[in-house]
């Protein structure tokens, strides 16, 4: 357990080292030292903010705008200038707060430019995110003093950290991340581990309830998951801005609530653990303390008087906490040897979390760092991990002595287990070598696939092709000599997998011959698609695997424009973003030239037509197979072509491959979780 707890600080150590370490790529434009503030109320415009008597401020770190300025007023403004410095002019530029509370909005040369949190709340906090502030180059004064005002619900406490900067937006993104992790996110990694407490425990504590601390350990788990999320409630779609639950009772009930009932459960903990009884007149004494702390929680009518009487409930509610350590020292000495070994073990194992709470004060309170996180809160995963260790090797224990007691039994288990283990390798040769025979598959179909791996002519192109398995029933073809593109082909086969995937492979070589044949005589693509049908009934014989796609042509213009000629075989209809007009239209055939059926459907009559159209300069085609839009999400909504046409409207000005990822990236946001379904493809075509 020694060697446990000393790897575990260890870890910690070497983990504080590098979230502290920094790296500076790129040219930054400091602030720290150079703001002042205002008092002011919330209702003051921005037009006044300059016209204010403004006082230096020191950026000294941990409620540093409280030790300022004081509780005396609930809004502030902050003011600071800068010139740009000649490496950073002429591009657009960006602004990182690694650390402002309570909520805000800032304004740079009387430009709103994005805020964080609610002003008209009691308490709506920003959260522990860095606060990330874009500046457009058209906001910006390149030769002179650029002013920014920031206005801050203050509250009593609130704080603005060091190291606040203006850079290069990628740079500022980039920094802000690692603040917002560290200081936020980094705790629903603990999540995980609390669940994995609470339930393992609970269920130990089912089959033996004779093991209070079991109990008390498991609710131990599921309060502390509560009381991290307090840590990122920003980023929880129930709480604050989001909607639902106001901030304000949100950390009342995970920072303040939670925290009582820590304490409690800890001490339940200790006493179960070490077997000490507890008294009737410690129980009752426990549950008035707790409730009333409870009740002057919830009755607590704005932030500043939670900050005014927490102090007071933890010092009551530490003492029990005190003496159940107390008395846990005390045992430590008794002569009874397991209670004796067991107190020491508590000890030990709460070591790392004490040590911790001391360091967290110090540097919060003497050396005024925010930007280091909490060292308490990893360190208290850190004893919980170690407890649960210490029950791990209990039970190891307890199953030696099972298994001294039951060697006939595992005798045979063993047998059966080497017979078991030889059927599972040869299950796993066979399992390999059809891997590698899937994973040859899919190499040989996609050399079927052609994209230019050159630049095209007036052409900016981007494929995404997402297979739900190894192997895919979407294939597509480009259709190029040197740079100049002549046409595009995307189909879907019917069904998944190895099925489809050979039935994708013998009908490209069919439409890859076929379009040849086409450009060669001068063909229309409706009567190329005619020809494709008849030729892979014939080739597919009694397969019933069948195709949708879209095959087009394209013809350069003298004015710079291409024309399309476009023909669809019962495949989801393209999207066109026209430049000229702003908009988005989906492609579909005239009403007086009818095109139904789809490609290998033997005895059934297809009629394909033509559509034709023009494409100029920022114009954008999109195809995609049905996999894009049928997808579902957890409520059984589908992406739909319309989230699909007002993507594309969005994005339409970003380079190709730009836009391609922006649209799975919304794509991938709707489903979520979901697991797909279908094979995904897109192709976009953005005239130059």
């Amino acid at each position: 357990m020694r060697r446990l707890l000393k790897s575990a600080f260890l870890l910690l150590l070497f983990s504080l080292l590098f979230i502290s370490c920094k790296r500076e790529a790129t040219p930054r434009l400091y602030l720290d030292g150079t703001f002042s503030f205002s008092l002011c109320d919330r209702e003051c415009p921005i037009e006044d903010a300059d016209s204010r008597a403004y006082t230096s401020l020191k950026l000294s770190g941990y409620r540093n705008l409280s030790k300022s300025i004081g509780s005396t007023g609930e809004f502030i403004w902050l003011r600071t200038t800068f010139k740009i410095p000649e490496n950073l002019k002429g591009r657009d530029l960006s602004m990182v707060i690694p650390y402002l509370h309570f909520a805000s909005e800032l304004y740079l040369n009387g430009e709103f430019i994005d805020d964080y949190g609610f002003m008209d709340e009691p308490l709506q906090e920003a959260g522990y995110t860095a606060q990330l502030f874009d500046f457009p180059e058209r906001f910006l004064n390149q030769e002179g003093d650029n002013i920014i005002h920031i206005k801050v619900f203050l509250l009593g406490n609130a704080t603005i950290s060091q190291n606040v900067f203006v850079g290069e937006r990628e740079d500022c993104w980039a920094t802000s991340d690692y603040y917002s992790f560290w200081l936020s996110r980094v705790y629903i990694f603990f999540e995980g581990i609390m669940i994995g407490v609470f339930i393992v425990f609970l269920l130990l504590y089912r089959s033996n309830k004779k093991y209070k601390h079991y109990l008390y350990f498991s609710l131990i788990g599921i309060v502390s998951l509560v009381f991290f999320s307090n840590f990122f409630a920003g980023d929880l779609p129930f709480v604050g801005f989001h909607g639902g639950l106001p901030f304000f009772t949100y950390l009342k009930i995970a920072r303040c609530l939670t925290f009582f009932m820590m304490e409690i459960l800890c001490v339940l903990f200790i006493f179960a653990f070490l077997g000490i009884p507890h008294r009737k007149i410690d129980v009752i004494m426990r549950v008035i303390c707790y409730t009333g702390s409870s009740i002057a929680v919830i009755l607590a009518k704005d932030y500043v008087t939670l900050m005014k009487i927490c102090p007071f409930l933890l010092a009551v509610t530490g003492i029990d906490v005190i003496i159940a350590f107390g008395m846990t020292f005390y045992q430590a000495f008794s002569k009874f040897e397991e209670r004796r070994k067991n107190a020491r073990f508590l000890l030990m194992a709460f070591g790392p979390f004490i040590l911790a709470l001391t360091a967290d004060g110090i540097i919060k309170l003497v050396f005024n760092n925010i930007l280091i996180p909490f060292l308490a809160l990893p360190s208290y995963v850190i004893t919980i991990v170690a407890i649960f260790s210490n029950f791990t090797m209990q039970y190891k224990i307890m199953n030696n002595r099972m298994e001294y007691l039951n060697r006939s039994l595992e005798d045979e288990v063993e047998i059966q287990t080497r017979k078991l283990t030889a059927a599972n390798e040869k299950l796993e040769r066979e399992q390999e070598l059809a891997q590698e025979d899937m994973n040859m598959a899919a190499l040989v179909q996609k050399k079927f696939f052609h994209a230019p791996n050159h630049p095209l002519t007036h052409w900016e192109t981007a494929v995404r092709y997402e297979p739900l398995s190894i192997v895919s029933g979407d294939f597509f073809n480009y259709y190029f000599e040197a740079e100049n593109l002549n046409g595009v082909s995307l189909f879907d086969a019917s069904g998944h997998g190895v099925a489809a995937s050979l039935v994708t492979m013998l009908a490209e070589n069919i439409i890859q011959q076929a379009y040849k044949e086409s450009l060669a005589n001068g063909k229309g693509m409706a009567e190329t698609l005619s020809i494709i049908n008849d030729r892979f009934i014939t080739a597919k014989g009694g397969i019933d695997n069948y195709l949708t796609g879209i095959l087009l042509s394209t013809k350069e213009n003298e004015d710079g424009s291409c024309t399309i000629v476009l023909s669809n075989a019962g495949h989801p209809n393209p999207l066109l973003y026209v430049s000229s007009l702003d908009t988005v239209e989906e492609i579909l055939p005239d009403v007086d030239k009818p095109s139904f059926g789809a490609v290998g459907i033997k005895d059934f009559e297809a009629r394909y037509s033509e559509i034709e159209f023009t494409m100029n300069s920022g114009d954008v085609l999109l195809l995609y197979t049905d996999g894009l839009i049928e997808m579902m999400n957890e409520n059984h909504e589908e992406f739909g072509i319309d989230r699909v046409m007002t993507v594309l409207n969005e994005i339409h000005a970003m380079s190709a491959s730009e836009m391609i990822s922006a649209l799975m990236f919304a794509f991938n946001a709707h489903v979520y979780s979901v697991p797909r379904t279908d094979d995904v493809s897109v192709i976009i075509l953005k005239r130059k």
